[in-house]
């Protein structure tokens, strides 16, 4: 009979809606609430562990590192075949990200969520935590390690992304499209992640923010970076990593400071790569000592330096290859 640990963080597939205003507040439904109501096979054991219990748009650093620990306690605990993680879906790819960075793959992982809260109409929070446990049950799913489950459909961590604010359909998995399928009790796994290189992360995640650029964008933000001595700085450019000369500037001037920055690109698909000579773009980033970050978005190029950082291993273009 396998063990399922349906682990719990809050999020709309915990919500329940306020009489008073008509709103949804997250974190109210507990997980054996919603076990209660699923339709699994009956040699399926589930036990219910509560982590944390916030919206996933206020969780933070500290958050993903008492959620790992949580994850990788079931995952070296040899009753537990399979682990479940339900999450808000605001933040649920950055988490799901997280975790396959730092849990090695051995025993599924699934992280699941719902757009629309279990009290209301057309709610997807039953479908998605059943095809959840059914997946983290299925042997085939233990070879992915972390995956994330939404609307019937298995995604790799790396690429799945959230694509739309309310739509049931809220996830996609950009150009590498799905690793699978769960219809009812069947699961079908037709590809495997390519890499799985995970970190062992002991303490804090290390500092690391965001620079969207634009047009005319200067370097305003970078300088208040480095004043506040963050340890690493992804800056989101434009096409194949193309900014402008105040931007390239600015990073300069972080590296300089110690700063590890990553160039990434606001495009959904493709690469940053040198394609032009000009001092904006990222010819002039990398001969200053910035790290190309491939077709890695800034959201998971952010949780990947973190991470990288906080365990002490050098940061070079070729750990954003895949």
């Amino acid at each position: 009979m396998p063990h399922i640990k349906l682990l719990t963080t809050g999020g709309t597939i915990a919500s329940k809606r306020d009489p008073a205003t008509g709103l949804q507040q997250t974190g109210l439904i507990t997980g054996e609430e919603l076990a209660e109501n699923l339709a699994l096979h009956d040699d399926i054991h589930i036990s219910v562990e509560e982590i944390i219990k916030v919206s996933s748009s206020a969780i933070t650093f500290e958050n993903l590192i008492t959620i790992k620990d949580a994850v990788l306690e079931a995952v070296n605990n040899d009753d537990v075949d399979g682990i479940v993680l339900t999450h808000g879906t605001d933040t649920l790819e950055e988490t799901s990200y997280f975790l396959g960075q730092v849990v090695p793959a051995g025993k599924a992982v699934v992280v699941t969520g719902s757009q629309r809260g279990p009290e209301l109409i057309g709610t997807d929070a039953y479908a998605n935590l059943q095809d959840a446990i059914t997946l983290a049950a299925d042997e085939g799913a233990a070879k992915i390690g972390v995956s994330v489950l939404f609307n019937s459909k298995v995604f790799m961590p790396r690429f799945v992304k959230k694509v739309n604010a309310m739509n049931v359909d809220g996830f996609g998995g950009g150009g590498t499209g799905y690793l699978g399928t769960v219809d009812g009790h069947d699961v079908k796994i037709y590809q495997y992640p390519a890499h799985n290189n995970t970190y062992s992360v002991q303490g804090e995640l290390s500092e690391v923010d965001i620079i969207k650029c634009a047009l005319g964008t200067d370097a305003k933000f970078i300088d208040c970076a480095i004043d506040h001595k963050v340890e690493g700085l992804v800056i989101e450019t434009m096409g194949r990593g193309h900014a402008n000369d105040l931007v390239a500037a600015g990073v300069k001037r972080a590296v300089d400071a110690g700063i590890k920055v990553v160039i990434t690109s606001a495009s959904d698909d493709g690469d940053v790569k040198v394609a032009y000579d000009f001092s904006g773009g990222i010819s002039q980033f990398e001969k200053d000592g910035a790290v190309n970050g491939g077709s890695y978005d800034s959201k998971k190029a952010r949780l990947k330096l973190a991470v990288m950082l906080a365990a002490g291993e050098e940061v070079t273009a070729d750990d954003f290859k895949y």
